[in-house]
């Protein structure tokens, strides 16, 4: 993908790498990364995935409340460095990391800031989102090459390629006239999220799946809708999106959710509502770094007649156990 820039420096045996991050920056790093720091838990649990959490050497406070959850046990203990939003660049220093790996754009401080402000310490920043359908595994091919982890970066693709290339041949039998429309309503009450720019990934994610965003004309990262509009708009399906997930027992929460919208009056009209297409699905595999199984719940939810064989709970019970040493628990789609 990148030309590789393995070069031996003068003098030392310590070899360099040059990547390209998803800003487009060209960043040099020392070869391979033994030390980073994350300022976000996308990368943390990509990391893990490919068996190097214990490169890790300072997070952020959401990578951390991860760790609380119990997701991220090896990190505990970790120092935090603080927030995505607000870094501590005297800790994050401290650690004398290889690389310190920040979101790309959209949300500052972006990489070339964070970049000026350990630029005297000579600590690089590459920006990796591993949230964007689109780039996901380019991203994954950059990590692998940062941490001579790439064999182990290719398996690990490989597991979900398979399942998104079943995606892509079903759909390329559901002409488009077919395809459903769709509102993913957030946590919040009639908020949903822009399809036209980097957004929240979301819009991306019911693409992949075959769906057709309500609003493809919006770019905000999240907005407010009208009832009516929403109404006016008739989606096939509502998907509810839900912090629910990791730590739920039941079903209790998940159904007073679906209840909630199939008895607003004023989505009562809706195809979706109408046809009983109303599902409750939560972040844990719709949102950060769990974007990537999205199109695997939402496909099979969208066509289930074209995706019989599909089991999106399967997918994600294996990823956990082989790729995270998790073991399984949870509800994450209902109903």
């Amino acid at each position: 993908m990148h030309a590789s820039a393995l070069a031996s420096e003068s003098g030392n045996s310590s070899e360099t790498i040059t990547v390209v991050d998803s800003a487009g920056r060209s960043v040099d790093l020392p070869y391979p990364v033994q030390n980073v720091v994350v300022l976000w838990s996308n990368p943390a649990k990509e990391m893990r995935a490919l068996g190097v959490a214990d490169r890790i050497v300072g997070m952020d406070q959401s990578t951390q409340d991860e760790v609380d959850k119990g997701k991220l046990p090896e990190l505990a203990g970790v120092t935090v460095v603080g927030t995505q939003e607000e870094p501590n660049y005297e800790k994050i220093a401290e650690k004398k990391p290889d690389v310190v790996i920040a979101l790309s754009a959209g949300y500052p401080p972006e990489p070339d800031e964070i970049s000026a402000k350990l630029e005297p310490f000579g600590i690089p920043i590459v920006g990796l989102d591993f949230y964007r359908t689109e780039v996901w595994f380019q991203e994954m091919e950059t990590l692998g090459r940062m941490l001579d982890k790439e064999a182990e970066a290719r398996e690990y693709m490989d597991f979900f390629s398979g399942y998104y290339e079943q995606i892509d041949e079903t759909l390329a039998t559901i002409p488009d006239a077919e395809r459903k429309t769709v509102y993913f309503e957030g946590a919040k009450k009639y908020q949903t999220y822009g399809g036209a720019g980097y957004g929240s990934g979301v819009p991306n994610v019911i693409r992949f799946a075959g769906g057709k965003d309500l609003y493809p004309e919006r770019a905000e990262l999240a907005f407010e809708v009208n009832a009516e509009d929403v109404a006016e708009r008739n989606p096939d399906v509502i998907f509810k999106g839900t912090t629910l997930g990791w730590a739920e027992q039941n079903e209790t929460a998940f159904k007073g959710l679906r209840d909630e919208i199939m008895s607003r009056p004023e989505l009562a009209s809706t195809n979706a509502v109408k046809n009983n297409q109303v599902y409750v699905i939560s972040f844990d595999v719709i949102g950060g770094a769990s974007k990537k199984f999205g199109p695997v719940f939402l496909a099979k939810a969208l066509y289930p007649e074209s995706f019989q064989d599909f089991d999106p709970l399967a997918f994600f019970r294996e990823y956990l156990e082989k790729y995270q040493g998790l073991k399984y628990q949870g509800l994450y789609f209902y109903p």
